[in-house]
């Protein structure tokens, strides 16, 4: 190889690890500005979230509450209604077997 090939081929590899340093650089920084939108929009969604999930929370407690003062009422209906859902059930698993 000649001299002037060399150094053409030099400056090439010199002129792309300079891009490449450069197309880096741009890459970092657009991530880094979508981390921190990101960030932002979350610490500002916080509050709403925080309140879906007392609100989420309180209305299962609740549920949880009437179901429990439905069985203590009639424990009976409540046992008859979990043998039949474990009935049908059981027709079902049953059939797929078949």
């Amino acid at each position: 190889m000649s001299k002037d090939s060399l150094n053409s081929l030099s400056e090439a590899i010199a002129k792309l690890e300079s891009v490449g340093q450069s197309k880096t650089q741009q890459i970092k920084e657009h991530l880094e500005k979508d981390y921190e939108e990101i960030k932002n929009a979350l610490e500002t969604m916080k509050p709403y979230l925080d309140e879906v999930k007392q609100k989420v929370e309180k209305e299962a407690k609740d549920t949880k509450n009437q179901v429990e003062r439905k069985v203590k009422e009639s424990p009976w209906l409540a046992l008859g209604i979990v043998g039949l859902v474990a009935f049908f059930i059981g027709i079902f698993i049953g059939r797929r077997d078949k």
